[in-house]
């Protein structure tokens, strides 16, 4: 089991600060980051997996400090998100071959297993995929250098319904691997139905809910018209486990 222990993190701007953070989430574990548009998200995450190098406090994983380790540190996180840029003119298939090899547990077979899994094709160029699509290749990308956590910025985003049945399972299997996800999410489309762990985020205060919080905390937070998103998450939720 890994632990990924946040300490006192905090990021300030010009126009916005996070809050000064402390939690601990153990791998093998989903736990889903929701809130709006603006409220620490995405700070949060950059933080985490290492591209915010002026934040205050630190974050270790095993032991690993982020700040003393940083390239260590940064072997063992996989970090998704639309802002990442790849080498947009070459393929799925060739950014393995170049950027693969700069982590330590890269698995060329691997890669192409979840690309299989997810119906894609290696032979695209970056450029010419779809918001969906560039998000399954990133997945695809750090699943295959076997990290022990797995932060994601928003990822169902872009996906169909019918995908994000199958998605949602192959995260299932990630978990029993005994990978850690922190998925991001806003409020109106959270998956806490389906999360171990909830980060609440609120104008830059990261709150840190455990199971039996989830439900009273999330009745006060969600409007009774997202009812109906709720329950088609349990839906999946329930298909996940018996599938």
């Amino acid at each position: 089991m890994a632990e990924l222990i946040c300490s006192e993190l905090s990021k300030t701007y010009k126009n916005f600060q996070l809050a000064p953070t402390s939690f601990q989430l153990e791998s093998g574990y989903l736990t889903v980051l929701a809130g709006k548009n603006g409220s620490g998200k995405s700070t949060l995450l950059r933080c985490l997996a290492g591209l915010n190098t002026t934040c205050s406090g630190n974050v270790s994983l095993d032991n690993i400090s982020m700040k003393k380790y940083p390239k260590d540190y940064k072997n063992q996180i996989g970090y998704v998100s639309e802002e990442i840029t790849y080498f947009m003119e070459k393929s799925a298939f060739e950014n393995g071959q170049i950027l693969g090899p700069y982590f330590a547990n890269w698995s060329v077979e691997r890669y192409y297993t979840f690309m299989d899994r997810m119906d894609f094709s290696p032979s695209k160029q970056l450029w010419q995929l779809s918001k969906g699509e560039y998000m399954k290749m990133q997945t695809c990308f750090v699943l295959a250098h076997q990290p022990r956590f797995l932060l994601m910025a928003e990822p169902l985003e872009g996906f169909d319904p019918v995908f994000r049945r199958e998605f949602l399972s192959m995260m299932q299997d990630i978990l029993n691997e005994d990978i850690g996800i922190l998925m991001s999410s806003h409020i109106t489309e959270t998956l806490t139905n389906l999360a171990d762990y909830l980060l609440f985020a609120d104008n830059g205060k990261i709150t840190f809910h455990c199971p039996e919080q989830m439900d009273a905390f999330l009745s006060k937070q969600l409007h009774p018209k997202h009812t109906q998103i709720r329950d088609l998450l349990s839906r999946h939720s329930q298909e996940v486990t018996t599938t």
